[in-house]
C-alpha cells in the first residue's frame, strides 16, 4: 500500500541517507497557492500528522538532493 504524506516547512539536501530515514519512492512540488509538497512511500510506517520526518529517496536520481525533512501535514493512504 501506498502512503503520501503531505509535507510543510520542508528542507532538502544532498546529506547522506541516516538509517532512521524513511525510504520514498516519490517526491511532487506543485507550484501552486499555496504550494504543495508530498512525498509516497511504501514503507509500512510513516509519521503521523504534526510529527516531523526525515525521507530519503529510494535512488539517487541527480537532482542534487537526496534527503527531504518536514513537518506531516496530512496522510493519505491509496
Amino acid at each position: 500500500m501506498t502512503t503520501r504524506l503531505y509535507l510543510r516547512a520542508v528542507t532538502v539536501s544532498d546529506s547522506a541517507p541516516s538509517p532512521d530515514d524513511i525510504a520514498v519512492e516519490r517526491f511532487f512540488v506543485n507550484a501552486s497557492d499555496p504550494t504543495e509538497v508530498w512525498v509516497e512511500t511504501e514503507a509500512h510506517t510513516s509519521p503521523d500528522p504534526g510529527k516531523a520526518g526525515s525521507f530519503t529517496l529510494s535512488q539517487n536520481m541527480g537532482l542534487g538532493f537526496r534527503t527531504i525533512q518536514g513537518t506531516v501535514e496530512r496522510k493519505i493512504q491509496k
